[in-house]
Parts: structure tokens; C-alpha cells; sequence
């Protein structure tokens, strides 16, 4: 984000030095038998039209701008709700779960409301409660691997899933991204 605005601010710059300096040379070489208050006039509808023509081109390079920024964020939502792995994200702080993509409302049976009104430690039995904690607190920036757990799904199944998590921090809060890949039992050793 920081370099598209950063390319906005630079055109803007660049415009406006090469329209000062180069029709107040216009206005210069003109001025031979012009009267000074006609002068000083085209020199303010100058800055008149510079104004209103950089708001027209701010307006669109600044659209054009949020367009593809908005495009890149369907783009990377899509990676997660489409994903074939069961994914979510959860609030660090209260575990609640914030998002949950489309394998994770199948294979485990909640709906995404569902899944928003719960917390983490829901699809967990109650004897991994403690090592839950632990492991949140214990995550690091990057891609955490933290091994094999056992979820328990809506209708009461529990699986084997192998967890790997990431943190987001460019939330107000810091937020944890969480694939859950199920591991078949002749897989575990």
C-alpha cells in the first residue's frame, strides 16, 4: 500500500514542478507587450487549471489504485475459502474464531455463524485444554508446526488433524490463520 501511494505522491510532485517551471517560462517569453495585470490573471487560471486537472488525475490514479488493492483482496480470500484444507482464523487474546473457510464448515459441521460464536477450545477435549494455552502462547512470527491433535467435529467424531498456524498481525489484534489437515490413523506413528 505504502508504494502506491508513494507512486501517487510522486506523479503528483513531478507534474506539478514541470507545470511551474514550464509555463511560468511560457508566461515569461510572452509577456513581451502584455500588461502586468493580464499577466498576473493567466497566471492565476494557471493554477486554477493545474488544480482541478492533478485533482482529476489524483482522483483516477487513486481509484485505479484501490481497484487493484481491492482485486488482490478477493484474490487472496479466495486462497483461503477455497482452500481443500479446513482453515480458520482465531483471535489470539480470546480464541474466538473470527473466519472459517468453506472445508472447515464441511468436514467439521457448523456453519460459519456457528463457528463465530465459539472458541477454539470447542472442537478440543477437554484433557487438551491446558496444552491449547500453552501452545498459543508459545507461537512465533512465521509458520508454526504445532504436530497432531485431536478436534472433535459437530455430530461428536473426533479426528486426528495435523496443525500448522501463522500469525496475522496486521489486524487491531493479533489474529492466528490455522490449517487443519486430517491425518488418517495409519498415518499416525
Amino acid at each position: 500500500m505504502k508504494s502506491g501511494a508513494f507512486k501517487i505522491a510522486a506523479i503528483y510532485v513531478v507534474t506539478g514542478v514541470l507545470w511551474i517551471t514550464l509555463s511560468d517560462k511560457i508566461l515569461d517569453w510572452a509577456k513581451g507587450g502584455i500588461d502586468i495585470s493580464v499577466i498576473l490573471f493567466v497566471g492565476s487560471i494557471k493554477g486554477l487549471f493545474y488544480v482541478l486537472i492533478t485533482g482529476v488525475i489524483l482522483y483516477k490514479l487513486i481509484v485505479n489504485y484501490n481497484s487493484r488493492l481491492d482485486e488482490s483482496e478477493r484474490q487472496y480470500r479466495s486462497y483461503f475459502e477455497a482452500n481443500p484444507s479446513p482453515m480458520w482464523i482465531y483471535n489470539k487474546r480470546t480464541l474466538n474464531y473470527t473466519a472459517a473457510n468453506n472445508a472447515a464448515i464441511s468436514n467439521y459441521g457448523y456453519t460459519l455463524e456457528e463457528f463465530k460464536n465459539m472458541t477454539i477450545l470447542d472442537i478440543r477435549p477437554k484433557s487438551d485444554i491446558g496444552k491449547v494455552h500453552a501452545t498459543v502462547k508459545q507461537l512465533t512470527e512465521g509458520y508454526n508446526d504445532s504436530g497432531i491433535w485431536t478436534h472433535q467435529k459437530k455430530d461428536g467424531t473426533l479426528i486426528r488433524v495435523h496443525v500448522t498456524s501463522h500469525i496475522i498481525t496486521s489486524l487491531k489484534e493479533p489474529h492466528i490463520m490455522i490449517m487443519a489437515t486430517e491425518v488418517k490413523p495409519s498415518a499416525i506413528g
